[in-house]
C-alpha cells in the first residue's frame, strides 16, 4: 500500500508528450501525522523565498474537534505563530459553503501569515486553497475525511454568482492525515468519497470523448493512476462499511491520486463529467429554492449510475439521427440563475455544432462507439458497489424526490461549457426523452 506514495514529488516524461511534475511532494498518513505537522509545514514554507513562521489554521466547528484543536496545539509546540480561523456555518443553517462571500470574509480575518493549514474536507480545503493561492503562499491540508478528490488538486470548486464554478489554483506541497481521524469521520463522508471515485471511469470517458471529437489533450497515464489501489475498495466495498483500515486507506489514496490526475491534465476532466454536473445542478437548485441537498460525492455516486446507463444507451445506437443542438437554456427553470447559466452554456454551443458535423461523417460514429464502449462500467456494478458500502444509491437515499433528481438530470448539461455524455445524448434526441425511465429504473 505504501507504494502509491512513490509518485509524489517525482517528475517524468509521459507518453502523452508532456513532462509531469507531481505535486504534492509528500503525503504523510500515519498515527504520528499531527505530531509531524510542524516539520512538514516548515518544509513547505522553505520552498518559497523568505520562509516564515506565521500560520493560519482554518477549520469549522466539526473539524476543530476532529483534528483542528490538536493541529493548533502541535503547531504552537513547534514554535509557530498560530492564527485560528473558524469557518462559519451558512446563515440559514447547515455546514459552511465555499463561495465568494465566505472567501472574502475569511480573507479579512486572515491577517499576515506565511502558510495556510486547512483542517477539514471539501469546503474548508477549497477555501484554504483559494485564499493561499490569492496570497501567493503555500497551503498544507490536514484531511479529516476520505470524502473528495480536492486535497491534492490545483482546482477550487466555489459557487460564484450562484453557479457552481471551477477556478485554477495551485496544488499543496504536502498533505497529511491520520488513520484514526478518517476512520472516525461521519460515515456519510466516506460514502461521499466512494461516490466521487465511482465517477472516475464515467468522467474519464467524457474526457476521452472530448479528445476524440475536439482534439483536446488526453493522458492515459492520468486515467490509470489509481489502478493499483482501486481494488482495495471496489472489490470489497463492505470493508469500507466495516471501517477496515486497508479499505479506508485505499479509498483515501485513490482520492489523492485522482486529485493528482487533474493537475496532470490541467483541468478537472479526469474526474468530473456529466455525473458531477448532476450533483452541481442539485446544489444550485437548493440555492434557489432553499430545499436541502446531500453531500456532493453522494450525489455524484448516484449521478454516475445515471450517466453510465445513459452512455450504454447512447453507444447502443447503431443508426444515429442527429438533432439540432439546443441553442439556449431553460430560463424559466433556472430563474434568477438564468443569466449566468446562459453565459456558460453559450461557450459550449460552437462545440455542439462541431460535434454534430464530425460525427455525421461516414464511419465516424462506429469508430467513436468502438473507442468508448470499453471504458464504461455497467451501471449495475456501480450501484452494487454503492449498495454493499451502505452508500447513497437512489433519490430517496439523497433525501430528494425522483422528480427533483429528474429535473437535475435533464438540465445538468446547461450549467457548464464542458461537453459530456449529457450533450451527446441530447444531440441524438435521447435526452430528455430517456431521462424519466433511467431515473425510475436506476435511482
Amino acid at each position: 500500500m505504501a507504494n502509491y506514495r512513490d509518485i509524489f514529488g517525482t517528475s517524468f516524461d509521459c507518453p502523452c508528450g508532456r513532462r509531469h511534475q507531481i505535486e504534492p511532494r509528500e503525503v504523510v498518513y500515519g498515527d504520528d501525522a499531527i505530531g509531524r505537522l510542524g516539520e512538514v509545514c516548515r518544509r513547505a514554507v522553505s520552498i518559497r523565498q523568505g520562509g516564515g513562521n506565521r500560520v493560519a489554521v482554518l477549520m469549522d466547528r466539526r473539524t476543530q474537534q476532529a483534528a483542528g484543536a490538536a493541529a493548533v496545539e502541535a503547531l504552537n509546540r513547534g514554535g509557530w505563530t498560530v492564527r485560528e480561523i473558524l469557518v462559519p456555518d451558512r446563515a440559514r443553517g447547515g455546514s459552511p459553503v465555499c463561495d465568494d462571500a465566505t472567501k472574502d470574509t475569511l480573507s479579512e480575518m486572515l491577517g499576515q501569515v506565511d502558510l495556510a493549514v486547512p483542517v477539514g474536507s471539501g469546503v474548508v480545503n477549497d477555501l484554504g486553497k483559494w485564499l493561499a493561492y490569492e496570497r501567493g503562499m503555500p497551503f498544507v491540508p490536514f484531511a479529516t475525511a476520505a470524502s473528495m478528490t480536492g486535497y491534492t488538486s490545483a482546482n477550487v470548486a466555489p459557487t460564484l454568482r450562484g453557479i457552481k464554478s471551477l477556478l485554477r489554483a495551485a496544488p499543496p506541497p504536502a498533505v497529511l492525515s491520520a488513520p484514526a481521524v478518517l476512520r472516525d469521520a461521519p460515515y456519510e463522508l466516506t460514502t461521499a468519497g466512494l461516490g466521487d471515485m465511482l465517477a472516475r471511469p464515467v468522467s474519464s470517458a467524457d474526457w476521452r470523448l472530448n479528445h476524440l471529437l475536439f482534439g483536446d489533450y488526453y493522458c492515459p497515464r492520468a486515467v490509470s493512476l489509481v489502478a493499483e489501489v482501486e481494488p482495495l475498495y471496489i472489490r470489497h466495498p463492505e470493508d469500507l462499511k466495516a471501517r477496515k483500515p486497508q479499505a479506508i486507506e485505499g479509498l483515501f489514496a485513490a482520492l489523492l491520486l485522482t486529485g493528482v490526475s487533474m493537475t496532470m491534465a490541467g483541468s478537472s476532466a479526469p474526474a468530473s463529467g456529466g455525473e458531477h454536473m448532476i450533483s452541481h445542478s442539485l446544489d444550485m437548485m437548493s440555492d434557489t429554492d432553499g430545499v436541502a441537498h446531500d453531500l456532493h460525492g453522494r450525489q455524484v455516486g448516484v449521478g454516475s449510475v445515471l450517466c453510465a446507463e445513459l452512455y450504454r444507451r447512447v453507444l447502443a445506437t447503431e443508426l444515429p439521427q442527429w438533432t439540432q443542438p439546443p441553442g439556449g437554456i431553460d430560463s424559466a427553470f433556472w430563474g434568477k440563475l438564468a443569466e449566468p447559466v446562459a453565459q456558460e452554456y453559450a461557450q459550449k454551443v460552437p462545440r455542439l455544432r462541431h460535434a454534430a458535423e464530425a460525427l455525421a461523417q461516414g464511419g465516424a460514429w462506429d469508430r467513436f462507439r468502438e473507442q468508448l464502449s470499453s471504458l464504461i462500467p455497467p451501471p449495475q456494478s456501480l450501484r452494487a458497489c454503492l449498495t454493499a458500502a451502505g452508500a447513497a444509491r437512489s433519490a430517496e437515499d439523497l433525501g430528494c424526490s425522483k422528480a427533483r433528481l429528474l429535473e437535475a438530470f435533464v438540465h445538468a448539461g446547461q450549467i457548464r461549457s464542458r461537453f459530456t455524455i449529457l450533450d451527446l445524448a441530447a444531440m441524438l434526441g435521447l435526452m430528455p426523452a430517456l431521462a424519466g425511465g433511467i431515473v425510475e429504473e436506476w435511482a
